[in-house]
C-alpha cells in the first residue's frame, strides 16, 4: 500500500527538519528509525533533502496486525522553496497482504498531519 501527502510549512529549514526528526523517532506510540539521508548537493545547505524511515516487521505483515507495526519504509522529502517556505512529501510503503483498510489509511494520513502540527506549535 502506498499513501502520499504533501505539505507546506513557512519558516526556518533547519529547524523544521530537526523537529520531523524528532517527530518520527521519539513521538509516536510505534517509532520509526533512520535508515538513510540524502544531502543536498549544494555544499552551504545544512539539511537534507530526503531522509528514509523505516519500521515493523514482515512478520506483522504477514498475520495482519495494526498498521503501525506492519513492515513500513517512510521517504520524507524536503523542498525548498523561496520566500522561508518549506514543502514536506511524505511517501509511505506499507507491507500488507490483502486490501488495505480504510482506517489503517486514515491512521497513516492522521500520523502525517500530526506531524505538521507539532513542528508548528513547536515554534518554527
Amino acid at each position: 500500500m502506498r499513501i502520499t501527502k504533501t505539505f507546506s510549512i513557512k519558516g526556518d529549514a533547519e529547524k523544521i527538519f530537526d523537529y520531523l526528526v524528532e517527530y518520527f523517532t521519539f513521538k509516536l506510540e510505534f517509532p520509526y528509525r533512520i535508515r538513510g539521508v540524502i544531502p543536498y548537493r549544494i555544499e552551504n545547505i545544512f539539511i537534507p533533502k530526503t531522509i528514509i524511515f523505516e519500521r515493523g516487521s514482515s512478520m506483522a505483515s504477514f498475520t495482519g496486525a495494526r498498521i503501525e507495526k506492519c513492515k513500513t519504509t517512510l521517504r520524507v522529502t524536503l523542498a525548498l522553496k523561496p520566500e522561508g517556505e518549506v514543502t514536506i512529501t511524505c511517501d509511505y510503503d506499507v507491507k500488507t497482504y490483502g486490501t488495505p483498510l480504510v482506517s489503517d489509511i486514515a491512521v497513516l494520513e492522521r500520523e502525517a498531519e500530526n506531524m505538521v502540527k507539532y513542528i508548528v506549535e513547536s515554534g518554527i
